[in-house]
């Protein structure tokens, strides 16, 4: 049988496996495949969470099923020990694997004899003590040939890393949804008003929070007194609760994260991720993550004046009455070239660790 020039050279390029696991993987993972396919054949696989497999094909990336995720700990702890094995005889031959905090990944790639490549984004792990199977998680996840965090994070993972395994990158990994962010014109008939600030409340039952009181009620009430609309995004159903009886936009359905921070007057959060994306879009943000212990992305970000950090309503509102003076809650355009260059400068990184 003949085969043609196109499929010799395809046979000979470098095949990449990635593990897509949560919804925010097909968001990081989209720009990065595309580049990786100019250079190498690419397989991916897809857990069944959330939206995850829906936002993959909405985004172009096709890939098998395998696995879904479980919310009870045991059952979770012991499905995550058989989609390994089911990754094992699933996955085809592949040079290296690549993924994002995942430790099924590193796993079958050492099953496998084959490298691996692991993108962390933050240092949660190492700043606050997990239980025994997070703390099994971590010990394969440091077992990846070659780890990649923000250069934010390189001196909490100097301490058990090696340095040859090391990489850093000059970014965080919100700039890779920035990157090919396009507002959408139509969002705003999403809502009932034409400005407004975003108030998402703490992961209270999540292990890493530590303080389990809430600053909810008392911003809300202060916001509301200050004339300001306020679209609440409750993460539990308890969450609601917490606003029982105020004059708050809860929406019906899901709504864009990066459109509801890009058209907002601000985003004020008792977690990470969208005062981030805010950030990093350079929208006014505010974190009210209880206690001292902020990741070093979180840190850099407040180092660099792009978030506040605050449990003091008074102080919050006072900011965000200083940015209405100054013109700076503004919706309008926003540069995403520093975005874009962060993107470049991981996918780069990644094609040199391949290469060798």
């Amino acid at each position: 049988m003949l085969i043609n020039d196109d499929q010799r050279r395809k046979d000979l390029k470098k095949k990449i496996w990635i593990d897509l696991l949560n919804p925010s993987h097909p968001l990081f993972f989209h720009p990065l495949v595309k580049d990786l396919k100019e250079h190498y054949s690419v397989e991916i696989t897809i857990r069944k969470r959330g939206e995850t497999a829906q936002l993959a094909r909405r985004l172009g990336l096709e890939g098998e099923l395998v696995g879904k995720d479980m919310t009870d700990p045991i059952r979770k702890t012991l499905w995550i020990s058989a989609r390994t094995i089911q990754l094992f005889g699933k996955v085809g031959n592949f040079d290296w694997a690549l993924s994002l905090e995942n430790p099924m990944s590193v796993a079958v790639s050492k099953m496998r004899s084959r490298k691996s490549i692991l993108i962390l984004d933050n240092d949660l792990k190492l700043k606050i003590k997990g239980n025994i199977v997070q703390s099994l998680e971590s010990r394969v996840k440091f077992g990846a040939d070659h780890i990649i965090v923000p250069e934010a994070c390189r001196e909490s993972f100097e301490r058990v890393v090696p340095a040859e395994r090391l990489h850093t990158y000059d970014g965080f990994k919100e700039d890779f949804y920035i990157s090919t962010y396009e507002p959408d014109p139509g969002f705003m008939e999403n809502l009932p008003f034409s400005s407004y600030v975003v108030v998402r409340p703490e992961a209270l039952a999540s292990f890493y929070v530590k303080e389990k009181r809430t600053i909810v009620p008392e911003l809300v009430d202060s916001l509301l007194e200050e004339g300001l609309n306020v679209v609440y995004l409750p993460r539990e159903g308890m969450d609601r609760e917490l606003v029982k009886g105020k004059d708050v936009f809860i929406p019906e359905s899901p709504l864009n994260g990066l459109d509801l921070a890009y058209h907002s007057f601000a985003v004020l959060t008792g977690s990470g991720t969208m005062s981030r994306e805010a950030a990093v879009m350079g929208r006014p943000a505010v974190s009210f993550f209880p206690g001292d212990a902020l990741l070093s992305v979180d840190e850099s970000m407040i180092g660099k004046g792009w978030v506040l950090h605050s449990r003091e309503p008074e102080e919050i509102v006072g900011y965000l009455k200083g940015l209405s003076r100054r013109g700076d809650g503004v919706s309008g355009s926003f540069d995403r070239g520093r975005s874009l260059r962060v993107r470049e400068e991981l996918a780069t990184l990644i094609r040199s660790i391949i290469d060798g």
